[in-house]
């Protein structure tokens, strides 16, 4: 097989596989992929209601089937985060692309999310959501082909690191401080030469026309002389 040209985010809930996958697909020219979406397009229903017609179990099923089946080129993958207990999906997703893992501590993963269940996340009766994260990490990290850690970075950090992971080029940035006019001398000392030189232009005319008037003024009286 030749090199792989999809790249699969996992991750928690909430760890910005969507943010990061949107802006890596813009950087790197490839297509962004939410298999939520794929799974709501093909079932014409939202997570919330395929998790409360199936149960846990049922959906789990769902989303391994439609992430098993992704045909996929040059793109970047973003499936929920529970595709890791799918090992169909994992297989496929493991033999078609690139595996990153963006990881994040609990305590910053709890303070980003809001209704579990609008996120489609669900809990085992008497689990608790430290519990979710606990049962879910060893699966991360064995599935990962790369570990993106996020704590204390911006966006842009953390698409830097993984494009730097994956050996591509580095975007060039722009560079946007104000530049120093073409006309702009480096002399510190530029203001008081023109300053003087300016006078000296100013003087000059002065005595050119003064010079000028004088002549006028002796033409005048030889001319009345006579």
């Amino acid at each position: 097989m030749g090199k792989k040209t999809n790249i699969t985010l996992i991750g928690m809930p909430a760890s910005g596989k969507s943010s990061v996958g949107v802006v890596l697909a813009k950087r790197l020219g490839k297509k962004f992929v939410d298999t939520d979406i794929v799974i709501q397009e093909k079932y014409g229903k939202l997570l919330k209601e395929l998790i409360e017609e199936h149960g846990d179990e049922g959906f789990r099923e769902i989303e391994d089937e439609v992430n098993a089946g992704l045909d996929l080129e040059n793109s970047i993958i973003s499936p929920g985060g529970s595709v890791v207990y799918g090992e169909k999906a994992m297989r496929h997703l493991k033999e078609i692309s690139v595996i990153i893992y963006l990881e994040l501590s609990y305590t910053a993963i709890k303070s980003r999310l809001g209704d579990l269940r609008e996120r489609g996340i669900t809990l085992k009766e008497g689990q608790s959501l430290k519990d979710l994260y606990l049962e879910r990490v060893p699966l991360y990290e064995k599935y990962a082909d790369i570990t993106v850690n996020e704590m204390k970075k911006t966006l842009a950090k953390t698409i830097d690191e993984i494009c730097e992971r994956l050996g591509e080029k580095p975007k060039k940035r722009r560079n946007f401080k104000s530049k120093r006019a073409p006309f702009a001398p480096k002399d510190k000392n530029f203001k008081d030469r023109f300053s003087k030189e300016k006078s000296d232009i100013a003087n000059n005319n002065k005595a050119k026309t003064n010079n000028i008037q004088r002549k006028n003024i002796k033409k005048y009286f030889k001319k009345n002389e006579n």
